[in-house]
């Protein structure tokens, strides 16, 4: 009861964002790891026997990039997939803050690999890199 009038500590809490690096081109975390190996002020981590990359900001925060199978039982994921030609995905998992900070890396992404960055939603929006608009 000593700490009844004791003010609470607020912590904030950090919101992660779950996107998807859609791309028709066949990439490995090695393929990104490469791309983005001179940019400063980032470490790269790259598990290449898992197919795994982490990027490490100034921030000491983190961008990790997971390989997912392009195979899904929904009906209109696999439409989504089938019909943008879809052959690689990555989850990419980041703090929302960072995401100003990383749009520039997954445009260069894009500019090398095509492909979008999308989040991790049922509609596969909002978009934040790229289009995800069918290829006819």
């Amino acid at each position: 009861m000593a700490n009844k009038n004791k003010p609470t500590e607020q912590k904030t809490v950090d919101r992660y964002l779950d996107l998807f690096y859609m791309t028709p081109s066949e990439v490995s975390a090695k393929d990104i790891a490469s791309l983005l190996q001179d940019t400063k002020g980032m470490r790269i981590e790259l598990w290449e026997e898992m197919n795994v990359l982490e990027l490490e900001l100034h921030n000491q925060n983190t961008v990790d990039f997971e390989p997912v199978e392009t195979v899904f039982t929904d009906p209109s994921d696999a439409a989504f997939i089938k019909n943008r030609n879809i052959k690689t995905i990555y989850a990419i998992s980041l703090k929302e803050l960072d995401l100003p900070a990383v749009k520039p890396y997954f445009e260069q992404m894009i500019e090398k690999f095509s492909g979008f960055v999308c989040a991790d939603t049922a509609d596969f929006n909002p978009v934040y890199a790229g289009s995800n608009t069918k290829k006819s």
